[in-house]
């Protein structure tokens, strides 16, 4: 039976490989995608997710645009990371499939207060804007969400857009509290993990023998990844943050976590959109802290071998 799947994402690249692990996946029921200002301004994320919806031939799965800026912060953007159409590697272009009607935060409240207790799972690889407000309006939904698979934070890795902090939470700092004080059961999958799985050659070399549509599209996402952090980051390749929630769903056995309480710095300063980790046994927060990268990509692959 596939798991009743929510994604709520900011395509960006790496948020565009996550997606096409779900969609051609059939472990994973994706009843909507919901989508945020991040990587780059909600207009684009919402024509991005549509993009990949009609490259994996998934016109089924309804697209929602949701908020286009941060709760109280300005909004910040990452255009020099993902190419300035959010998708650096693909040509840009409308796709077929409109948007739906309605804000991806009322769908996100009356999806979620419908659901059976625990119906769905919900991935979340951008600003947690759209969760956090849909939160706020109605705190009863959380009881129709069985678990988050949060692509957030960093600790002992440190940050990628300040010193201590990571871009999802930076961008909206005030929303990540919101959405960890909650107490959904979250799985965290940080730039501790996210970091140590890289496109390195090899892996995408065996992307590369794989003789679909969907695996060349896969191996152009990478190789445009590894040449924007190149840039940035003197030649180190392109990690897999948002591709990370979506194995973790496909594949546990490839991760190991720790439990924890999760906590976020909303105050000014050098800290601002800073995670803390308080160890806890039971904790709600399970911070993921190692993974097996080629297993990885061997999942990747074979998902593309099916797509």
């Amino acid at each position: 039976m596939s798991l009743p799947l929510i994604i709520d994402c900011d395509p960006g690249v790496d948020d565009a490989v996550m997606l096409m692990m779900a969609l051609a996946s059939d472990a994973l029921d994706v009843r909507a995608i919901t989508t945020v200002a991040g990587n780059v301004p909600l207009r684009l994320t919402s024509r991005n997710a549509r993009m990949m919806c009609q490259l994996m031939n998934r016109g089924d799965v309804p697209v929602y645009a949701g908020c286009p800026g941060p709760i109280l912060r300005a909004p910040v953007t990452a255009e020099d990371f993902h190419g300035e159409s959010g998708i650096a590697g693909l040509d840009p272009f409308e796709p077929d499939m409109p948007l739906e009607d309605g804000h991806a935060v009322t769908f996100l409240v009356e999806t979620l207060k419908a659901a059976a207790p625990g119906e769905y799972t919900l991935v979340v690889t951008g600003p947690m804007t759209n969760i956090a407000a849909a939160l706020t309006l109605d705190p009863s939904i959380a009881e129709g969400i069985s678990r988050l698979v949060l692509m957030a934070g960093a600790d002992s890795a440190g940050g990628n857009i300040t010193p201590f902090s990571e871009f999802n939470v930076f961008a909206d700092p005030h929303a990540a509290a919101i959405v960890f004080r909650s107490g959904i059961p979250a799985t965290v999958m940080s730039l501790d993990v996210t970091h140590t799985v890289r496109a390195e050659l090899p892996r995408i070399e065996r992307l590369k023998a794989v003789p679909t549509e969907r695996a060349a599209i896969m191996v152009q996402l990478l190789e445009a990844g590894n040449e924007l952090e190149g840039r940035w980051k003197e030649g180190r390749k392109s990690p897999m943050h948002d591709p990370s929630t979506v194995a973790f769903l496909l594949a546990p056995h490839l991760f190991e976590a720790k439990a924890t309480t999760v906590s976020v710095v909303t105050d000014e300063g050098d800290r601002f959109g800073q995670t803390c980790l308080a160890e806890a046994p039971g904790g709600p927060h399970d911070w993921v802290t190692t993974a097996d990268a080629d297993g990885f990509f061997d999942l990747i692959a074979s998902l593309m071998e099916r797509a």
